[in-house]
Order: C-alpha cells, then structure tokens, then sequence
C-alpha cells in the first residue's frame, strides 16, 4: 500500500499502542462479558485481563471515544456495548445505486496532529492520528469508463484503528471496516458544504478543467457518546450532478444554486 514508512513515524510519534489488550476488552463487550448494569473500575478490569492499571486506563479511554462505554464518576465507567447506526456507508448506497464503486488508497501514514485536525477531533495537537486518503471511482455500466467522483481524506485518532495501514478497502466500506473489525460505529454525522475553485490537485485526480469548481463535503462522524471518530473532508466532481443527488443529496442542493 502507498505512503510513509509507517514503522518510522510510529517510532518517531511513540504511540505504540496495547493492540492485544484492547481487542480483547472490546470482545469482551460486544459479546456481553462485562455486565451494563454495574460500574466498572479500571483496577477490577486491568485485574480481570492481568494488564497494569495504567496500560488498561489507556483501552478504555479509547472504547469510550467509540461510545462502547460511558465514564460514570471520577474513577468508573459503565459498559454501553455495540451501538447501532442509521447510517449507510456511502459505498454501500453507492453499490446499492448500481453505481460499481471502488476506492484506490493513496496514501495512509500516521502523523502528528496538526491544529485544526485535533480541533475537529478532540484530541491534543501533536498526537498520532492516521491520514488517510483515497479516491472514489464509480462505473455505471459497462457501456461507460470508470470515472474518478471524489478524492477523500479521512483523519481518524490512533486509537480508534490501530493496523488501519494492513487493510484492504478496494471494494470493500471503510465505514463498515470500522465498524465490523474495530467497533468504531458512526452514530452522527456533522457536514458542512463549499464549493471552491478547484486546486491542481483537484483538476489532476479528479481531471476538472482549469478554472473548474469542486464541492467539498466536511464531515465529522460521532460516536454514540459524542466523540468524534473520524474528520473527512470529500472533494466531489461537481459536474457529475446525478451521482451527488444520489450520495449527498443536501450538498446537491448547493449545485442547483
């Protein structure tokens, strides 16, 4: 997969993280080991998984962004377990649409935050968070070339996707990656809508004209208690007006203006 030698940067950004622990207490929640109707402490839990109470202190943290626990005082928190979503993945109703999705990664490395990534994430600046991009290709029939409809850049903390870099999302939802492999669901959406001039960048992914427009989707997605998962800003091929109706139906509304 393209991008930064990962090893290097997560050595320089020490964020080795405990991988093993947090999918097992993740397991243990989704499959109703450890009981909602009681308060937790990090010292019973870092007990019951024979970790240290600091290293387990770090895991929960991390499953309470994903909204699998509520913190409940100082120094206890209740499991909520796997939430649900009312949202479909932007590739599942892309397929869904008949319109043949696939997305090429571009690139994906672990990065420290810079100040307006840790705003919208919450996160303090500095700390590792991964950057993540890729285009999003659609082919409606076979009569018809694949076309480039958006290029996306995802920002997501650390721990939400620890190993993001080994996965493969070609023809396969990203959203639903974070879902079924990380417990990481998307319970809100925030999204705000622009159309600008298009950057070189732009006209060369998504091959706009020069002095074309691109509308750019901003997009924060929240877990079920309230933190946010994942920053993306989607830059869309404006002219390609029957497949944003399709996708993002109220950023279509800003092109019929």
């Amino acid at each position: 997969m393209p991008g930064r030698p990962l090893g290097w940067q997560e050595e320089t950004l020490n964020v080795e993280f405990p991988r093993e622990l947090q999918q097992q207490l993740e397991q243990a929640i989704v499959e109703g080991e450890l009981a909602g109707d009681r308060l937790w402490t990090p010292g019973e839990l870092a007990a019951r998984f024979q970790a240290t109470e600091g290293v387990l202190r770090r895991v929960v943290l991390a499953a309470q962004r994903k909204g699998l626990v509520a913190g409940a005082g100082s120094d206890a928190f209740r499991v909520l377990g796997l939430p649900t979503t009312k949202y479909s993945s932007v590739f599942t109703h892309t397929a869904g649409s008949g319109l043949k999705p696939r997305s090429q990664v571009r690139d994906v490395a672990v990065e420290p935050a810079a100040p307006p990534v840790a705003e919208k994430l919450r996160v303090e600046a500095g700390s590792p968070v991964y950057r993540y991009v890729r285009t999003r290709w659609v082919n409606a029939d076979k009569r018809r070339p694949e076309e480039a409809l958006a290029n996306q850049t995802n920002y997501i903390p650390f721990e939400v996707c620890p190993g993001l870099e080994g996965d493969d999302v070609t023809r396969y939802s990203f959203q639903k990656l974070l879902e079924e492999k990380y417990h990481a669901v998307l319970v809100e959406m925030q999204e705000a809508y622009r159309l600008l001039p298009a950057t070189e960048q732009d006209r060369e992914v998504l091959g706009l004209p020069e002095g074309g427009s691109v509308l750019i989707v901003d997009r924060v997605a929240l877990s079920a208690t309230g933190w946010p998962l994942v920053w993306a800003e989607i830059r869309i091929r404006p002219d390609r007006f029957d497949y944003v109706a399709a996708l993002w139906p109220q950023a279509a509304e800003l092109l019929k203006e």
